[in-house]
């Protein structure tokens, strides 16, 4: 063998030794003591050179082979876990073909989330499940985008099988794959945090937008946000203040001054004070500041939370009204008007004794507390803020709404409303002069039917009495006293009835204080009188020796009409009424009881004020529609019952000193 030919040899097998130079330093101390052998035997040195080179070739190849094989036991156990990688991720993958855009594996994640099955998104193109690629320089510019090995993130949106999209942020990275270039794309469905993110958005709009001033610092009093509000305020022209620190800001002065309250609400603790500031172009003005801890998810605090309104105009508004009041303070007090004072917000200020008494409240209960309380519904109230509105070019205005009372009750109120205004003419309050006219309504009402009922009875009165009038004068009739007394009574029915009408309208128009008054010798006199008229009755009465009770001044008519209406329509020759007065728990009970037809179910209604009354009613309705409202008017009440064996039972509840 030549000597170039064995070194050119020697040099190949050197070079495979190199390659495999871990494995062939096993093999050479392997075969150690044979090549040992080599070089002591009497060889010739080309054959030594021959030999070493066969035993180096054989060792290298038989390595090569055997790490060949091993390689190819790795590369499968690779793709096995990366197959097992992609297919157990929660995130949806696919792969697909960088220069194509087809996709050539998802995984079952990707199937759930987008709606299909594997066989029909692998050979799909990725433009059919991302609507942002129907513009085909999208698509091209997706797929032209070099990612190297290096993730690539961005934003998209997806679409599922039932046409529905959604936001999804895909990170993309080409991978070599058995010498072929794929693209990797992991998606993730980011809707929540995209929700979040608007929410977040809301937010930061409603603080910028606030005219409060809103801050907030963390633990270091380094500023984490001031908004639009509260840097216009300070002076601070910058468009953010995060990171800078709370003293930097603040002067030295300014600083000192609030730096305790911070420190008391970074102890946990909601701290409120107000301060004085100096403004640049609004001099010196008061603001109200409130601090609160700031804290996360597991309640440690990280920071503090402030809130800055100005309230010099309102304190110079409450000011200015309670120097008004101090002016009319004497007159403000004795008018018999509820007095009611708003601000410009509609929150209570001020009331004289007279809204006290009549809407059951204290001012020190209703100060600062919205006048919506006092409405009767949400409606009340939109009505009269509508009022304000429409009448601010006024000096006042009348509006008639339903209130409440502390106690629930409900009533209609007139109300006067007049404009506080400054110097300049702008308004500062509200006044509003508040009147119950829950007795004119009801007078109105009332005065209306009685009007009613008075013109109906007289249209029936005179078509009677002219009929039988004419019956007379035509010589129609063969008894014409029948026909005149049939004028007789009918004129007398009507007589009686317009009597008590007249009662009625009088009453009503009256005013009628309740007064303490003796029932005993009011129910005496009653009896005494009816005892005249019907000689025949039977009347018996069981009466104390005397019964103070509170009623109107015209109780005694009230017990006058109940004893008419037992004996007056009696179907008896001797009628029986018995008048029975006893005192209970809560006040007295009258109970007059007969043994007559009983009263009915039309009356009765009249009598408890479960009907109104109607045009129908004569004289007997409308005398028990007497007695029902002066009943009323003492607050008292009325019932009624059937007595045994027949007859009614009617009882009047009065109460007591």
């Amino acid at each position: 063998m030549n000597r170039p030919r064995t070194i050119l040899l020697l040099a190949i097998g050197l070079g495979i030794g190199v390659w495999v130079f871990d494995a062939v330093v096993d093999a050479v101390f392997f075969y150690e003591q044979s090549f040992l052998a080599l070089l002591v035997t009497d060889v010739p040195v080309h054959e030594l050179y021959s030999r070493s080179l066969m035993l180096v070739a054989f060792v290298g190849f038989g390595v090569v082979a055997a790490r060949l094989a091993e390689t190819v036991q790795e590369r499968e156990r690779d793709r096995t876990l990366f197959r097992r990688l992609i297919d157990e991720a929660t995130d949806s993958v696919y792969v697909m073909d960088p220069e194509t855009g087809m996709i050539t594996d998802v995984n079952e994640t990707a199937c759930e989330v987008l709606g299909y099955d594997r066989s029909t998104l692998v050979g799909t193109s990725v433009a059919a499940i991302n609507p942002e690629f129907e513009d085909g320089d999208e698509f091209t510019a997706f797929l032209d985008s070099p990612t190297g090995r290096e993730l690539e993130y961005y934003e998209t949106r997806h679409v599922r099988a039932d046409g529905t999209t959604f936001p999804v942020e895909i990170s993309a990275s080409d991978v070599t794959i058995d010498g072929r270039q794929f693209r990797i794309a992991i998606v993730r469905d980011i809707t929540e945090r995209k929700r979040r993110e608007r929410r977040i958005a809301h937010y930061k709009q409603a603080v910028e937008s606030s005219h409060d001033q809103l801050a907030a610092v963390d633990t270091e009093l380094q500023y984490l946000f001031g908004n639009e509000a509260y840097r216009s305020f300070h002076g601070i022209e910058t468009e953010s203040v995060h990171g800078q620190s709370l003293d930097q800001l603040l002067t030295s002065e300014e600083f000192d001054q609030i730096e305790p309250h911070v420190r008391e609400a970074l102890a946990g603790d909601r701290v409120s004070f107000e301060i004085p500031r100096t403004h640049d172009s609004k001099d010196d003005r008061v603001l109200d500041v409130r601090y609160w801890p700031l804290r996360d998810e597991d309640g440690a605090i990280q920071g503090v939370g402030a809130s800055l309104r100005d309230v010099t105009d309102h304190k110079e508004m409450i000011e200015d009204l309670r120097r008004a009041r101090k002016r009319y303070e004497s007159l403000f007090d004795s008018i018999r008007d509820a007095i009611l004072v708003a601000d410009t917000d509609r929150r209570i200020v001020d009331c004289n004794p007279a809204f006290s008494e009549l809407f059951g409240y204290d001012l020190a209960e209703i100060e600062g507390e919205p006048t919506s309380i006092v409405y009767a519904s949400d409606e009340e109230g939109e009505s009269m803020d509508e009022a304000l509105g429409q009448h601010m070019d006024d000096p006042t205005f009348v509006q008639t709404v339903r209130y409440e009372k502390q106690s629930g009750q409900v009533f209609p109120g007139e109300t006067n409303v007049f404009y506080l205004r400054d110097r300049e003419g702008e308004v500062t309050g509200f006044i509003g002069l508040i009147r119950d006219v829950s007795d004119r309504q009801a007078r109105v009402t009332q005065i209306r039917t009685i009007d009613r009922v008075l013109r109906h009875n007289l249209s029936n009165a005179l078509t009677v009495i002219l009929g039988n009038a004419e019956t007379i004068a035509e010589g129609e009739t063969d008894d014409p006293r029948w026909s005149a007394e049939r004028i007789i009574q009918t004129g007398e029915k009507l007589q009686a009835t317009a009597a008590k009408e007249r009662e009625i309208t009088s009453f009503l128009a009256e005013s009628r204080p309740v007064v303490e008054c003796d029932a005993v010798g009011v129910v005496e006199n009653a009896v005494a009188d009816v005892r005249e008229r019907y000689p025949d009755a039977d009347l018996t009465v069981d009466l104390p020796a005397t019964q103070p009770v509170l009623a109107v001044a015209h109780f005694d008519r009230a017990v006058e009409e109940l004893l008419e209406n037992a004996l007056a329509h009696a179907d008896t020759p001797e009628p029986s009424v018995t008048v029975t007065l006893e005192q209970i728990d809560d006040g007295v009970e009258l109970s007059i009881a007969d043994d007559g037809p009983g009263i009915p179910e039309m009356e009765r209604a009249v009598l408890t004020g479960d009907h109104e009354i109607e045009p129908l009613f004569h004289g007997r309705g409308i005398g028990l529609w007497l007695v029902h409202l002066i009943v009323q008017y003492s607050d008292g009440q009325l019932s009624f019952a059937e007595n045994d064996p027949r007859g009614s039972v009617v009882t009047v509840r009065l109460r007591t000193p």
